[in-house]
């Protein structure tokens, strides 16, 4: 065969061997037979040219056959991730499919928290048993991301790898699956981090550009589809919300409407002339359960329904608070379980309240009927308002008049005094809070509560909220007002108070004693105290803006100084005597030239008289400044009256 003939037949045949898909070995073999076949070495040499030609075609097609097959099932793996309608399956499509695009052992993905976390979101082709829900918390995802960064990183050997630290690969896994080669590309979306991809194999293997790029993509596809979800989820969150938020407002509206047309057949009830009793039992109706009107003065003026009652003493007590709190803090008020308490006021006068039970309901009646009703029970207690509101009036106008020190004359002064109608022959204490201006309707707004109810008055006076009330101890009074006032108010205020002496005409001193304690009490600074000019001693009198002498004299030795003019005897004396000895009744006996056994009884008549604290470091201190105090003032005087004398002369 010639030269041209052969190498012709063995092209020929090499280009059969391409169209047939002939594996590797035949193109070898067909090399070896034209050896054997002794062909001239220059067809040998173009044969051996054509079989590399054809090989190197033949990879070619190859390449482009696994690459077109590649191609397709990346299109079907982005087919797939954008089908997914649940994150859960999403991740757990986009870790079968990084398996079968770069023919690996494992993969799996994990997702940052909002905790700076990481928790494995789904995981395929694992040996071990990975918790797909659970959290690592030694493992830190910014950690994580800060160390692959924004590129996809990979190593080839874990094992003394520098690649193990760039990855930043959660060890524990790692182990556990006995990986060898590895691979992490970062789920972002925009500039936010949202997790890393991990491939994975048991043998050590290389990574080629192509296969990075093609994770890399699949890595971009994923990012976009958990957005995608996450964009869905929380569109679908925002619908649900609104579409409750819709069906909250519907339910308000048919609420609030009901709730109207429940207020105007009760108040079409009031206007037609209905009485309590009657708008009770309407009441009782629309509200579910039994309503008991209570008047100004908290007795009960109708009840109606079920359980229209307390159960036994206490809980009638817990009631009382219940509706005190509520009259004086003008709001709605729980008593427990069992009844709902809400105010009936006009501006700042206070008319009553309403006590509501729903048995059925342990919250209550419903806010919008009750609102409701309120309204119209306000309006039937206007319209029912008896002598007795103006009465109250008056009797704060009165007290304001008789702290001012009105009227001058006796017959003004009695009408004034029965306009106040109260009978100052009973102990009263007189209380004194300061009044900042921005608050003076809200102070007066609780004391008419507070007073009312107890039968006193008050009124809003230079400044100052000023209380008269019938009381044995104004100091505890003063306690009780700074406690309920300091929950109204929400700050403690210091509280003056004095018990109200001389009667009628005594009502100015005894508002400037407690003004005198409440001023001592801001010069001190304690905020936080109420207290009496007799509680604060000789130091209250000193502070207090209108130091009174001859009434600290009196509050610490008047006993003492009426026994000496009674039976014309000298405890006075003796006790200047004893305080000047050291409070040595020995001394003290040698000073006034007595026998010391005399001393020891008037000591002891002292005691009856002061009471058996009055050696105490404190009230001692007190006795001996009345003492001095009064010594003083009878030398005042005596010195007034030789002046007079003097000019009486010339």
């Amino acid at each position: 065969m010639s030269h041209e003939a052969a190498t012709r037949s063995g092209v020929l045949t090499l280009l059969g061997y391409l169209a047939a898909r002939a594996p590797r070995d035949a193109f070898d073999e067909l090399v070896v037979r034209a050896r054997s076949d002794e062909l001239d070495p220059r067809a040998h040499q173009e044969l051996e040219r054509a079989r590399k030609l054809a090989l190197s075609v033949d990879r070619r097609i190859r390449d482009l056959e696994r690459r077109k097959n590649e191609l397709a099932l990346l299109i079907g793996t982005v087919r797939d991730l954008a089908e997914q309608q649940d994150l859960e399956a999403l991740l757990t499509a986009v870790v079968r499919r990084s398996r079968l695009l770069l023919h690996l052992d494992t993969a799996w993905v994990t997702l940052f928290d909002e905790n700076g976390g990481t928790r494995v979101g789904a995981a395929d082709g694992t040996i071990s048993d990975i918790d797909v829900a659970s959290h690592a918390a030694s493992w830190d995802g910014s950690a994580t991301l800060g160390m692959v960064g924004g590129a996809p990183v990979w190593t080839s050997d874990c094992a003394g790898s520098e690649g193990v630290r760039l990855l930043a690969h959660p060890d524990w896994l790692v182990d556990q699956e006995e990986l060898r080669a590895l691979f992490a590309v970062p789920l972002r979306v925009g500039d936010r981090a949202i997790g890393v991809l991990y491939g994975g194999d048991r043998v050590s293997r290389s990574f080629t550009a192509y296969e990075v790029s093609v994770m890399t993509s699949l890595g971009d596809y994923a990012s976009s589809a958990v957005e995608r979800l996450q964009a869905r989820d929380e569109a679908r969150g925002r619908l649900a919300e609104m579409t409750d938020e819709v069906e909250r407002l519907r339910a308000r509206e048919h609420g609030e409407r009901g709730a109207a047309a429940s207020g105007s057949r009760l108040l079409d009830l009031v206007l037609r002339g209905a009485d309590a009793h009657a708008f009770a039992a309407a009441a009782a109706v629309e509200l579910g359960g039994s309503v008991e009107l209570r008047g100004e003065d908290d007795r009960t003026v109708a009840c109606s329904g079920p359980h229209s009652g307390p159960q036994g003493k206490a809980d009638e007590e817990k009631l009382a608070e219940a509706v005190f709190t509520a009259r004086a803090e003008h709001r709605i008020v729980r008593f427990g379980n069992e009844a709902t308490v809400a105010s009936l006021r006009v501006g700042d006068e206070d008319l009553g309240a309403l006590v509501v039970r729903c048995p059925n309901r342990p919250s209550g009646p419903d806010t919008l009927v009750l609102r409701h009703v309120l309204q119209a029970a306000t309006v039937l207690a206007t319209l029912n308002r008896g002598a007795e509101s103006v009465d109250r009036r008056l009797r704060d106008e009165a007290l304001e008049e008789s702290i001012n020190g009105f009227p001058t004359t006796k017959r003004r002064q009695r009408g004034l005094q029965q306009r106040l109608g109260l009978d100052l022959g009973r102990r009263y204490a007189v209380i004194v809070v300061r009044a900042d201006a921005g608050e003076h309707k809200r102070l007066a707004t609780w004391a008419s509560t507070f007073v009312w109810l107890r039968g006193g008055a008050r009124t809003i006076h230079d400044g100052h909220l000023i209380m008269l009330m019938p009381h044995d101890d104004p100091g505890e009074l003063a306690r009780e007002v700074m406690q309920r006032l300091g929950e109204t108010l929400g700050r403690p205020e210091p509280v003056g108070a004095a018990l109200a002496r001389g009667g009628f005409d005594g009502l100015a001193a005894s508002y400037q004693g407690a003004l005198s304690c409440l001023e001592a009490l801001v010069a001190l600074g304690r905020q936080d105290t109420a207290a009496t000019m007799d509680e604060l001693g000789f130091v209250g009198m000193l502070l207090g803006g209108n130091p009174d002498a001859a009434a600290f004299i009196e509050q610490r030795l008047g006993p003492i100084i009426r026994y000496d003019e009674e039976r014309s005897t000298g405890l006075a004396a003796t006790l200047e005597a004893y305080f000047a000895a050291g409070s040595s009744p020995t001394h003290a006996a040698d000073a006034l030239q007595v026998h010391p056994n005399t001393v020891a009884r008037r000591l002891e008549r002292v005691s009856q008289l002061l009471g058996p604290q009055w050696q105490q470091p404190g009230p001692a201190l007190e006795i001996q400044l009345a003492l001095r105090l009064r010594k003083v003032t009878e030398f005042l005087e005596g010195r007034s009256a030789v002046d007079r004398s003097s000019d009486g002369v010339r």
